[in-house]
């Protein structure tokens, strides 16, 4: 036994070793998935975008703490705000809160593909994918961004540039949109709201490290973008600012891809160890079996008693109470206005039992009620009555 586990620890340390080597050696891929995160450096990240504000006239500081929360905090419009993601939604209280931060005086701009319906309903705004096509044709490739004060029209080819606005309020005006040919769709817009005003961007991309770096007309879109946040300093919010802080010590291997695979495949290969271990060590453990269900034997041994006492009567008495309780809790129906008028069609209506054999199972049982001696013959006769009534009713 001491044999293979000391077997498997060096098999485990030298799996350890191939993986690492592996990961030093190997060529690292391009990922490009648009996280659009100010700590990406990839494609479709935002290291570049976050940097580069400062050179762009800007005087940044980040969000950390959630928008309702900030709002509440600041005591005036001193700061322009700048959120930039795929898909902004913050809820309603939070949108109310920056709706009225922008109405008295402040300046806010949302550059995200997606945002919230309630937001965009709040301002009367409607947005649109054509994803690229046009009359059934492929224009993707022919499509270009420009702003609406400039000729320049930009190609994106890593991109889909498909999302735009479909309906715009009266307070809006148009700053910038996709071209094909002699067609232009907007895309970012200025909406002003009371003393303030809202710049909405609906593609994101354009503002991530591959493009800020990809060309010099590219980087000026961006920067002309922004000039509209110069007049005072900019606040970053940080969607990500809670995500990636690990509340460990082992913060150092979790946040490097290859210490963070290693430590996992420890940790599952002890896992293994452990299992492989315990199924040749435990013991036998007992089966206990479960204790029978004797309520069908119990009832049998009371009917029994009940039969050859020959007392009918009190049988009778518990087959009719029953039956009400159980057309009381099944119906919702007095039992106690029995002999009331009405009680017979109110039970016919709800039970779905026709009104004649309703009325003849009322009265036998108030028959049955008023008699002070029975026999064998009316407890059969209640019986056959009540449970006949019982399967109409679809009580049983």
């Amino acid at each position: 036994m001491k044999g293979s586990v000391k077997f498997g620890l060096i098999l485990l340390g030298v799996v350890l070793l191939l993986i690492g080597v592996i990961d030093m050696t190997s060529r690292k891929p391009i990922i490009w998935e648009r996280t659009f995160d100010a700590k990406d450096k990839n494609p479709f990240g935002a290291y570049v975008f976050r940097q580069e504000l400062k050179y762009m006239g800007q005087q940044v500081t980040d969000i950390k703490r959630p928008l309702y929360e900030y709002l509440d905090s600041v005591k005036n419009t001193n700061t322009n705000l700048l959120f930039y993601t795929s898909y902004f939604s913050f809820g309603e209280a939070a949108e109310d809160k920056l709706l009225d931060y922008i109405s008295k005086g402040g300046k806010a701009m949302i550059i995200a593909e997606d945002i919230d319906y309630y937001l965009l309903d709040s301002l009367s705004i409607k947005t649109y994918n054509f994803y690229g096509y046009k009359q059934g044709a492929d224009i993707k490739k022919q499509l270009r961004v420009r702003l609406m004060n400039e000729n320049n029209k930009i190609h994106y080819g890593k991109s889909d540039l498909n999302v735009v606005f479909e309906k715009l309020p009266k307070n809006a005006t148009i700053l910038g949109g996709i071209t094909y040919q002699d067609f232009s769709l907007p895309n970012f817009v200025e909406v002003r709201i009371g003393k303030g005003m809202l710049y909405l961007h609906l593609t994101p991309d354009l503002f991530a490290n591959y493009y800020l770096l990809n060309s010099a007309s590219q980087y000026a879109y961006v920067a002309k973008s922004l000039s509209h946040l110069n007049d005072k300093p900019l606040a970053w919010y940080d969607f990500n600012a809670n995500i990636d802080q690990y509340k460990t010590p082992l913060r150092v291997l979790l946040t490097h891809d290859g210490l963070r695979q290693a430590w996992y495949l420890l940790l599952g290969g002890l896992v293994l160890l452990l299992v492989f271990r315990s199924k040749r060590e435990q013991r036998a453990v007992e089966i206990v079996k479960p204790e029978p269900n004797l309520s069908k034997e119990f009832c049998e041994t009371i009917a029994t008693l009940y039969y050859e006492n020959g007392t009918p009567g009190n049988m009778v008495a518990k087959k009719i109470d029953y039956f009400l309780h159980d057309l009381r809790n099944r119906f919702h129906i007095d039992t106690l206005e029995l002999k009331e008028e009405g009680f017979c069609a109110d039970l016919a209506e709800r039970s779905g039992v026709p009104l004649a054999e309703t009325e003849h199972v009322i009265k036998l049982i108030a028959r049955m009620q008023q008699a002070k001696q029975h026999d064998l013959t009316d407890l059969k006769q209640v019986n056959e009555n009540i449970e006949d009534f019982k399967h109409k009713a679809k009580m049983i």
